[in-house]
């Protein structure tokens, strides 16, 4: 089979989505299908493939870091997938990409199936201001609708994505297919002691430390600044407790101001973007992955934390809570009490059960790989060609 995927961005731009499509890529390779990522850049000039990822022209979008909007209706690009001879356009963006996607699978006359990766609503702030977010809303949902309208088949990471399509007035059939990821880098026994222990000493953490991580895009919409406060509120002063986040974003200064006014630089950490490939060892170089964020989908920084071995903190979501088993692979808090509860008991347990927790944890993010992603999401695509044949055979 053929297959093309377009998503907004792509490597070296790093995000859940682009972890997402790679390994969906790799998956279906790895099976005998051909892929062809479409994809923005806005340095480039002209459309060109290289490695099986065609890049398209973009204007860059100064507000969203690391996004770009091409031209939804490009003839040249339409002749590229034209000439791929593609038997199914996967969409995992609403946007440019997306609507292009749309444009090309009526002109070509074949099935499209939508990957729904983000809670829109709670990013409506970088399109307009609080007070007319009750305006623009309605408008959105109006718009991700028609995109899910005209999808043969929808796929959704999580419970979540059905509750926020219903809310959206989608009434569909909805796919449930977790995210997966390439967790091997990230197995304990694939990550040297050596580069563990330096990046203790980098980071300064101790044996007698309890250290937590968060992973993610630096987004407002992520609610980092709940995690400082909350943290700052229970462990302000005992520098056994340290906090470490690593990425990038659009908060990242203000994020950096609020750790300083805070007077919390000696125990809060911003290290910036890490290459995807450099974070195992500053996942297994701390105790516990925590994150406040409400709008998650099936966080796969999650996944990656869990195969090194941390158990989960997760500011609980009620239609996000699937990705933990209290007391197994995590635990979820709704207050600043209840999490710093789960901090310290943490920090008490000895070192025995700190090492029998990290292999339980470990053991649990094995139970969906990538076998059993493939095989649902190839099921899905599977269907959304049979559908689409059958529908317009009878046209």
């Amino acid at each position: 089979m053929r297959i093309a995927l377009f998503t907004e961005t792509y490597f070296p731009f790093i995000s859940g989505v682009v972890t997402h499509v790679q390994t969906l890529k790799e998956c279906l390779e790895s099976h005998g299908h051909e892929v062809l990522i479409v994809t923005t850049n806005p340095k480039a000039v002209c459309h060109y493939i290289k490695d099986g990822i065609l890049y398209c022209p973009a204007i860059p979008l100064k507000r969203i870091y690391g996004y770009g909007v091409a031209n939804p209706l490009n003839l040249e690009r339409l002749r590229i997938i034209r000439d791929f001879n593609t038997d199914l356009l996967h969409i995992h963006t609403e946007f440019s990409m997306g609507i292009f996607a749309l444009f090309a699978a009526r002109k070509l006359k074949k099935p499209i199936v939508y990957t729904l990766h983000t809670m829109y609503d709670d990013y409506m702030f970088y399109v307009a201001p609080e007070r007319f977010q009750n305006m623009v809303r309605p408008g959105a949902h109006f718009y991700f609708r028609k995109v899910a309208k005209r999808a043969t088949e929808i796929i959704g990471p999580s419970p979540k994505v059905v509750e926020y399509l219903r809310r959206c007035g989608v009434e569909r059939h909805i796919n449930i297919v977790p995210n997966t990821v390439d967790l091997s880098n990230f197995l304990p026994q694939n990550v040297k002691e050596e580069e563990i222990l330096n990046t203790k000493k980098r980071l300064g953490i101790r044996p007698q430390d309890t250290s937590l991580c968060f992973v993610g895009r630096l987004g407002k919409e992520k609610s980092i600044d709940v995690l400082i406060d909350w943290f700052t509120k229970h462990f302000k002063g005992q520098d056994c407790y340290k906090l470490f986040i690593i990425g990038d974003g659009p908060e990242r200064e203000s994020l950096s101001n609020q750790i300083r006014d805070l007077n919390m630089n000696s125990q809060i950490s911003l290290l910036g973007r890490i290459d995807h490939e450099l974070l195992p060892p500053y996942y297994h170089a701390c105790d516990l992955f925590t994150t406040a964020s409400l709008s998650e989908m099936n966080s796969i920084a999650m996944l990656e934390a869990s195969a090194s071995g941390l158990y989960v903190l997760q500011r609980l979501d009620i239609y996000n809570k699937d990705q933990i088993t209290p007391g197994v692979n995590g635990n979820l808090f709704t207050t600043d009490s209840e999490f710093a509860t789960l901090v310290k008991e943490q920090g008490n347990l000895s070192t025995e059960q700190k090492q029998s927790r990290r292999t339980s944890v470990t053991r649990y993010s094995q139970k969906y790989g990538k076998e059993e992603f493939i095989r649902a999401v190839m099921n899905v695509y599977d269907r959304a060609i049979l559908k689409y044949h059958t529908i317009h055979n009878k046209h």
